[in-house]
């Protein structure tokens, strides 16, 4: 963990009230390993300030549409959700006819919708 990561995980902790508790909660993102955070690799680093953080209701519903995608192998050949595909059917399904970043949020539950039923379609294909 950086420096900066650091003071940042540190004023979340305080943000919380849980500046007593950082131990434990290094504890537990390293599976016990340590209750330092300098200690935390790079991974253990993202998940804590991603629990931290918390994730608004917008990334979340990207992110389902996302691991949907890539359930469905619409994925390059790096391993990444091929977003061009994603967002060429955006355009052409949804009432929004837009990239899925450029959706507004009050309009991701119907899109959510929308592509849940591609993926049962899928699943049901299997």
């Amino acid at each position: 963990m950086t420096t900066n990561q650091i003071k940042f995980v540190r004023g979340l902790l305080a943000k919380k009230g849980w500046t007593d508790n950082k131990e434990e909660i290094v504890m537990q993102y390293t599976n016990g390993r340590t209750t330092h955070l300098t200690d935390m690799t790079h991974a253990e680093t993202n998940a804590l300030i991603d629990s931290l953080i918390g994730k608004s209701d917008k990334d979340a519903m990207v992110g389902k549409i996302l691991s949907m995608a890539h359930e469905m192998g619409w994925e390059l050949s790096s391993g990444k959700v091929d977003m061009r595909r994603v967002n060429a059917w955006c355009e052409k399904y949804t009432k929004q006819k837009r990239p899925l970043d450029k959706i507004p949020y009050e309009d991701l539950p119907a899109v959510v919708t929308t592509f849940e039923k591609v993926y049962l379609s899928f699943l049901k294909g299997i």
